[in-house]
C-alpha cells in the first residue's frame, strides 16, 4: 500500500467528528503522523480510540480556537510528539440557525469568535513558524456558504465569506515565502453539524442537493495538500454554478425563490432520511460526533 505522506506531519484542527475526524483517518490511512484536536474532549477521545482500533494510532489534545493561549499550547505540544508540523487544517465551525433577529446575540458572537475568529487565531498561532523554516501548508475549511448566499443563516454565511476572503488575501501576503495556504469550500456535508441545522430550521440553501459523504471531503483536502491549489470547492459542478450565481446578485435574487423551494423540498427528504430510513437501513444518528 502506499503511503505518500508517511514523511508528514499533519494537525487536525476541528477532528473530534464529521470532516476532521474523515481527514484525519484518511491521512493516517496514508503514513502521515497525525495530530487532532477539538474543544469536545470525549468526542476526541472516541475518535481517536476508534483510529487507534483499526491500527491508526494519533495523538489528540484539547482545544479552543477562541483562545490563542490554548492553541499556542496546543502547537507547543503537537511539535514536541510529532516533530516540526508540515501542515494545519483548520475544521473548527458551529453554527446556529436562524433568520436575523431569531439568534441569540451570545449564539451569533460563538459563531463570529469560532468560525471567523478562531481561523485567524490558527493562522497568526501557526503561520509565523512556517514563514521562519520557509514551508508549511495551512488549509482552512471554508463552505458554499461562504460563496453563495444563506438566508435563514446569515451569520453562518458571513463568517464563512469571511474565512474564505481571510485565506485568499493571506495567501497574497505569503507569496514567495514557501508557505502555502488553500481555502477548501465544500457543499453541505452529512455531519452532525448539518442535522442540527436540519433540526432546528436552517437554511433552506444548505438543502438544495443532497449532502456530501464527508471522507469525499476529505478527499479533496487529501488532493489539496500532494497538489496545493489556492482554492478548492467541492464538488466542482456545484461550486462552479454557485460562483457563477454568486456573481451577480441581480441573477441570485432572481433564482433564489426557486432554490429556496428546492431546500425546503430537500431539508424535508434529509429530515425523513434522519427519522425513517429507507428498509435495511440504520437512522442517522442526530446526536453523533
Amino acid at each position: 500500500m502506499s503511503r505518500p505522506f508517511a514523511d508528514r506531519a499533519v494537525l487536525v484542527i476541528g477532528a473530534a467528528g464529521g470532516i476532521g475526524a474523515a481527514i484525519a483517518e484518511r491521512l493516517a490511512g496514508h503514513g502521515a503522523r497525525v495530530g487532532l484536536a477539538d474543544v469536545a474532549p470525549d468526542a476526541l477521545e472516541r475518535t481517536r480510540a476508534g483510529l487507534a482500533a483499526r491500527g491508526q494510532p494519533v495523538r489528540a489534545w484539547p482545544v479552543d480556537v477562541r483562545d490563542p493561549a490554548s492553541l499556542a499550547r496546543l502547537r507547543d505540544a503537537a511539535q514536541n510528539a510529532l516533530g516540526e508540523v508540515d501542515a494545519v487544517i483548520n475544521c473548527a465551525a458551529v453554527i446556529h440557525p436562524g433568520a436575523v433577529g431569531t439568534v441569540p446575540d451570545d449564539a451569533a458572537r460563538d459563531e463570529v469568535a469560532t468560525n471567523l475568529l478562531g481561523t485567524v487565531h490558527v493562522a497568526q498561532t501557526f503561520v509565523p513558524g512556517f514563514r521562519t523554516r520557509g514551508r508549511g501548508h495551512l488549509v482552512l475549511l471554508a463552505s458554499l456558504g461562504g460563496v453563495v448566499p444563506m438566508p435563514g443563516g446569515a451569520v453562518y454565511a458571513a463568517t464563512k465569506f469571511g474565512v474564505r476572503g481571510f485565506g485568499l488575501s493571506l495567501a497574497l501576503e505569503l507569496r514567495g515565502t514557501g508557505v502555502r495556504v488553500s481555502v477548501v469550500s465544500p457543499d453541505s456535508t452529512d455531519t452532525p453539524m448539518l442535522r442540527a441545522e436540519a433540526l432546528g430550521g436552517g437554511s433552506p440553501m444548505s438543502f438544495t442537493s443532497a449532502p456530501l459523504r464527508p471522507d469525499a471531503v476529505a478527499a479533496a483536502v487529501e488532493r489539496v495538500l500532494r497538489r496545493p491549489r489556492l482554492e478548492t470547492l467541492v464538488p466542482g459542478a456545484r461550486g462552479l454554478a454557485g460562483r457563477i450565481i454568486a456573481c451577480s446578485p441581480t441573477t441570485l435574487r432572481a433564482v433564489a425563490p426557486l432554490l429556496l423551494w428546492l431546500g425546503r423540498r430537500g431539508r424535508r427528504r434529509y429530515l425523513d432520511a434522519i427519522e425513517r430510513p429507507a428498509p435495511g437501513r440504520r437512522a442517522i444518528p442526530v446526536a453523533a460526533s
